[in-house]
Parts: C-alpha cells; sequence; structure tokens
C-alpha cells in the first residue's frame, strides 16, 4: 500500500474486516488469513516441533492439517441472505424524469441505483462502513438538454484510511484508489491517493502519486465553488464519520474458530482414529519367518504366532470434547444471528419465532434505513449539481419476512382466530409476513366479500357468530347444572 496516513480508528478496525471477509470467503480466505498480519485474530497455525532434519515433513503436516478441515460458512450464508432480504423488493425512487439516466446509471459504469444499494448492503453488512463521493459533473457553458450526469463513487471502508473533522464539519478524507499504467504494450495496476479537502473554505480535489501531487481541481456549480465536501458516509449504527462496530464480526471469529477445531478434530481422527496393532514376543525373527508376507491385521488374515505371544489392538476413545465444542459454537453461531438450516423437529411457539426473527433482522432494518437516508441525501446532492431543483428521495426495503414462518404457523393462528383468540387484523399480519399475500387488510375483507364461490362473514359477523356461540355454550352448561340440581 502506498505511503499514506491511518487514523486510529482505521488501524483498530482493519484486523476484524479482515476477518470478517476471510470467513465470507469460505475455506480460501481463512487459510489465506493465515499469510496476512491479521492471521492473529482468526486461525493460528499448530505449533509442532520443527528441527533442520524434519523442516519439510512438518511443513506438509501443516498443510495437511489445514487441507482436511472442512469450513461451515455460517457467516457467508448469513451475509448472502441479509443482502438477499434488502433486495428482495426493488429500490422506491422518487425523482423527476429528467433524473431517469442517473438512477439507471448512477456510478458511470451501469449500475443502477438498485446495484448500487445492495453493494452497499454488503460491505456495510462487513465493515459497517462505507463512503460515496458524489461527483459534480463539468457542464460549465451547457444547457439543461445537453448536460453531463452526475455520478456517485464507492468506496470500501479499507479504502478510506483518514478523515478529519474539525469545528462538526468534515474537512478532509484521503481515499486510496487503483488505476492502470501503461508501460510499452504491459498494463500494471497502481495505488493513488485522492484528497478531498476543505482548503480555506473551499472544495478542492487532489491526486498523489509515486510520492507526488499532482495538480489540484476545484469543482464548480453553475460557477460557484463548494464549500463542503459531497461525501457521505454510511455506517450499520449511524451515517457519520466515526468507525461503527463491524455487525458480523461476532460471527465470524465463532465461525473461524469453529474451522480450527474441525482441523484439530480430524487431524485427531487422522492419526488416532484407527485401530494401531502391538505384537508382544521375544522372538521377532520367529513371527518374521511365520509371516514371511507380514502381519494381516484384515478380519480374514490369518497370522501364526508363538503359543506364549501376545497381540493387542489399540484405538483412541470417542471422547467427543473436539466435537461436542464444535457443536456448541454451531449454537453460538446461530445465537448470533447466523442464518442456517435447523432441525426443524423442535418445538417452538409463533411468538417466540417472531422473537427469534425480530432479534436478527432489527439490525437489518437500522442498516438498510441508514442506507437510504445516506442514498437520499446523495441523490439530491446529484439532482442539485445537474440543476435538478425537485424532490428526491430513495428507500430500500425494510420490510422482511419471518425466516422461521412456516404454514403450520400460520395454520395455528388460524385456529386461534376460529377460537376467538385473535383477531382478523392479526391473521392477515401473519399471512403477509409468511409472504402469503401482499394485500392490505381493507383490499382482503373487500375480496372475501366479493367471493362468492367461498363462503366467507365479515369480521363483525365472525365477531357477533363467535358470541353467540359462547353465549349457546354458556346456556349449555346452566341447563346441566339446573339438571343436576333438580335431581
Amino acid at each position: 500500500m502506498m505511503e499514506t496516513k491511518f487514523d486510529k480508528g482505521y488501524t483498530e478496525n482493519l484486523p476484524l474486516w479482515a476477518q470478517v471477509r476471510a470467513a465470507i470467503r469460505g475455506k480460501q480466505g481463512a487459510i489465506k488469513l493465515l499469510d496476512s498480519e491479521q492471521g492473529y485474530f482468526g486461525l493460528v497455525a499448530p505449533s509442532y516441533r520443527i528441527t533442520n532434519d524434519n523442516y519439510d515433513a512438518v511443513s506438509k503436516r501443516r498443510l495437511a492439517y489445514f487441507a482436511r478441515g472442512r469450513f461451515f460458512n455460517a457467516t457467508g450464508r448469513t451475509h448472502d441472505a441479509y443482502v438477499g432480504m434488502i433486495g428482495a423488493k426493488p429500490v422506491d425512487i422518487e425523482a423527476p424524469d429528467s433524473m431517469e439516466a442517473f438512477i439507471d446509471d448512477v456510478d458511470g459504469e451501469g449500475a443502477t441505483m438498485m446495484d448500487f444499494a445492495l453493494e452497499i448492503a454488503s460491505e456495510v453488512l462487513v465493515t459497517a462502513r462505507y463512503g460515496v463521493l458524489v461527483d459534480p459533473p463539468n457542464n460549465e457553458g451547457r444547457t439543461q438538454s445537453n448536460m453531463d450526469q452526475s455520478r456517485l463513487v464507492g468506496y470500501r471502508a479499507e479504502a478510506i484510511p483518514n478523515h478529519v473533522v474539525s469545528g462538526g464539519k468534515l474537512t478532509l478524507v484521503d481515499l486510496i484508489e487503483l488505476y492502470w499504467e501503461k508501460n510499452g504494450d504491459e498494463y500494471e495496476q497502481k495505488e493513488q491517493l485522492r484528497r478531498l479537502e476543505l482548503i480555506n473554505g473551499v472544495y478542492t480535489s487532489r491526486i498523489k502519486r509515486e510520492g507526488e501531487w499532482m495538480e489540484s481541481v476545484t469543482p464548480t456549480i453553475n460557477g460557484a465553488t463548494l464549500d463542503y465536501i459531497p461525501f457521505q458516509f454510511i455506517g450499520s449504527e449511524n451515517n457519520k464519520p466515526t468507525y461503527d462496530r463491524p455487525v458480523m464480526f461476532d460471527l465470524a471469529h465463532a465461525n473461524l474458530g469453529h474451522f480450527q477445531l474441525d482441523c484439530d478434530n480430524r487431524e485427531n481422527l487422522h492419526y488416532h482414529g484407527q485401530g494401531m496393532t502391538n505384537i508382544f514376543t521375544a522372538d521377532t525373527q520367529g513371527i518374521a519367518d511365520a509371516n514371511p508376507n507380514g502381519v494381516d491385521v484384515g478380519a480374514k488374515g490369518m497370522n501364526i504366532f508363538g503359543q506364549q505371544d501376545k497381540v493387542e489392538i489399540l484405538q483412541i476413545e470417542a471422547t467427543g470434547a473436539i466435537a461436542s465444542e464444535m457443536l456448541r459454537d454451531e449454537k453460538r453461531m446461530i445465537m448470533l444471528g447466523a442464518q442456517v438450516v435447523q432441525d426443524s423437529a423442535t418445538n417452538q411457539t409463533l411468538g417466540a419465532k417472531e422473537i427469534e426473527s425480530n432479534a436478527s433482522t432489527s439490525q437489518l432494518k437500522r442498516i438498510a434505513n441508514n442506507i437510504s437516508a445516506g442514498l437520499t441525501w446523495c441523490a439530491t446532492q446529484a439532482a442539485e449539481f445537474m440543476s435538478v431543483n425537485d424532490d428526491v428521495k430513495v428507500m430500500v426495503n425494510d420490510q422482511f419476512v419471518t425466516d422461521n414462518l412456516t404454514a403450520q404457523d400460520v395454520t395455528a393462528m388460524f385456529a386461534l382466530y376460529q377460537a376467538g383468540a385473535a383477531t382478523l387484523d392479526e391473521l392477515n399480519s401473519i399471512k403477509r409476513k409468511a409472504g402469503w399475500t401482499t394485500k392490505s387488510n381493507e383490499e382482503l375483507a373487500e375480496d372475501l366479500n366479493e367471493n362468492d364461490g367461498v363462503g366467507g362473514v365479515s369480521e363483525n359477523e365472525a365477531q357477533l357468530q363467535m358470541e353467540l356461540d359462547n353465549a349457546n355454550e354458556e346456556i349449555a352448561q346452566l341447563r346441566e347444572q339446573l339438571n343436576g340440581a333438580t335431581e
């Protein structure tokens, strides 16, 4: 990486981000983490005793140790599930027709607003930090009919090594970018530093390559300079430049620990799981002569031993300590919000399922709302840069289906409704959560009234019928008591 200043929050969070990315990537990412400076936080290579004579053998054993391990990728599955939940519905955009081209290509590289929103969601789930630069077009001397579009440039957390906030205002942001340089017939990818800064209260942009600052650029809108940096942070807790807690770090940490245990367990089984045959004899040469092809340890083997010889088979006892700890890690990951397939045999009430789902998606709702607020600000700035004065609003999906809601849960709720323990509105809410309908209560009631093919009653009629049934039941009970008393 090029020479640049790293603020304290960046250096503290960099190993955490690396661990989450490694866990999402899976086994390949986990092993790669060992070669990085952040490896200690996630995995530790086995410390075999190394000498000059056994160096090659130990190196091969260490490689085999990780090769045998199987990665239970709860982190990657959960990350993809959460991004999919946000992307389950299209982004809702309120913008004038003049911004249609911008909405369809927000970054100048063909990404729609929906594509850009999902990229942000993916990154915020990993690092809890993302940055968006609103790059104004150069429309000096152009008319409204032939203006260029603004564009949004996204930056991962690792590409924002330094920022300065002074007087409650963002005054400097350093951004690491990649560019291609052609040398003869070959292209080489290099890094450059882009610095966005308020200099004497005026927004300027400079680029540093090979240790040298290039000429600065001062963007203008309608001939006027900017007194702010058009850069928006988007986080998991808020959209301030501060560093938010990486929401998936605890899950990733447990996931990598689970992989380490799996490697331990499989190495243990590899070296100790199979039975070992031991022969106790005073005449080793006699055993070799009697069994010229060696001792056969198979079930159908025929071996010749002396009368006083002894043979025993040793095999490791199945203590299950490592396997039990792996199961505990799996439970920890589920408690941390891992979206994995679970055994559905255990009975669980509908209320418990809703609480479990709400716990796992409440943070996701917060992220979705932050993305909506951040993109709304960015789109509003882009509109201003293009001399569009109408209001702009961007809303990503923040309504998530209850993951564990099954047909049996809806049926149970319907039974409660029939018994008078739940209202029709509550039943309709469950149906919407399960994805069975998107209609409102009023629309569902209207459909029931208009449907002549299937008998249906309104909520008021159902309530009256329930009260009548209850009254008839009470009368029947009173009659039984009265008859018992007269007898």
